[in-house]
């Protein structure tokens, strides 16, 4: 139950990520600061939404597999979701350019 939820974590980090990677136009390190800042807030949601789950029905969720889990979303998420959204804004300024008539 703990990895599912570490997953959908992840995922939403990394859909965020990509989607500040498209729409801010400003500079590269922005961008990799929104998608840094997009996986450190997800693990924190993470942590804090199983935590709370936890409270409230006992014996869902393991102790020691949600702390694992957290440190590794807490370390890797952000790292990825800072390359994910700098790779994906690289794309796009490379299209937009190809698209200029000059």
């Amino acid at each position: 139950m703990e990895t599912v939820t570490a997953l959908v974590a992840a995922g939403a980090a990394f859909a965020a990520s990509y989607l500040i990677g498209r729409s801010l136009t400003t500079s590269l390190l922005l961008v990799m600061l929104g998608g840094l800042l997009a996986g450190a807030s997800f693990a924190v949601l993470f942590f804090v939404s199983t935590v709370t789950v936890g409270h409230m029905m006992p014996g869902l969720f393991e102790p020691w597999l949600l702390g694992v889990h957290f440190i590794a979303l807490a370390i890797v998420v952000p790292l990825g979701g800072a390359v994910i959204a700098a790779l994906t804004h690289r794309h796009v300024e490379r299209v937009d350019a190809s698209r200029l008539p000059f």
